[in-house]
């Protein structure tokens, strides 16, 4: 039986994922890892892991509800630090003042998603935008930077393994007014 390995995500625009790269490249080096693709950046709301079609299509309605009853608005932030898991080795790009809106949409998609069976992460959401995988810690000092994004769409991404590592493609949008 196929399977979809899923997960929603807030996708940068073109502009923002440019000022991530943009900004990210200025880091001093020595800055050690694995990058992450350019076009791969993006913050994770839920990790939904493989599932089948039946559950997909599942997923999909519960997002579409979701997004039909007003349970989900746009709204804003800036990412303006950096952070690292030193146990999971992963540079990150996240927010100092994270907008009680984003805590409140990742809530309230995973109350949508439970109907499919999805159960919610029990670890508190941290929201951030992975750089670097197997990264060693960096000396970084105060990096001061501000890139504004403003969010009016969740997706839902399934992610394809490949040659060159693994990519993300979006298969499904939701407008957030």
């Amino acid at each position: 039986m196929k399977t979809h390995r899923l997960f929603f995500a807030l996708w940068p625009s073109a502009q923002v994922r440019h000022s991530i790269v943009e900004t990210f490249s200025q880091l001093p080096p020595p800055v050690k890892g694995r990058f992450m693709q350019a076009h791969n950046l993006h913050v994770t709301l839920h990790f939904i892991g493989s599932v089948t079609e039946d559950t997909r299509k599942c997923l999909h309605v519960a997002a579409q509800g979701l997004a039909a009853q007003g349970g989900i608005r746009g709204f804003e932030f800036d990412l303006n630090c950096y952070g690292h898991f030193s146990k999971a080795k992963i540079l990150w790009m996240g927010m100092q003042n994270i907008p009680t809106e984003l805590f409140q949409l990742q809530k309230n998609l995973g109350v949508a998603l439970s109907e499919c069976g999805y159960q919610c992460d029990k670890r508190d959401y941290n929201p951030h935008a992975t750089l670097m995988r197997k990264s060693t810690k960096p000396i970084m000092g105060q990096q001061k930077f501000s890139i504004p994004w403003a969010v009016d769409e969740l997706v839902l991404v399934e992610s394809i393994p490949g040659d060159s590592g693994v990519n993300y493609r979006v298969i499904e949008r939701y407008a957030m007014p």
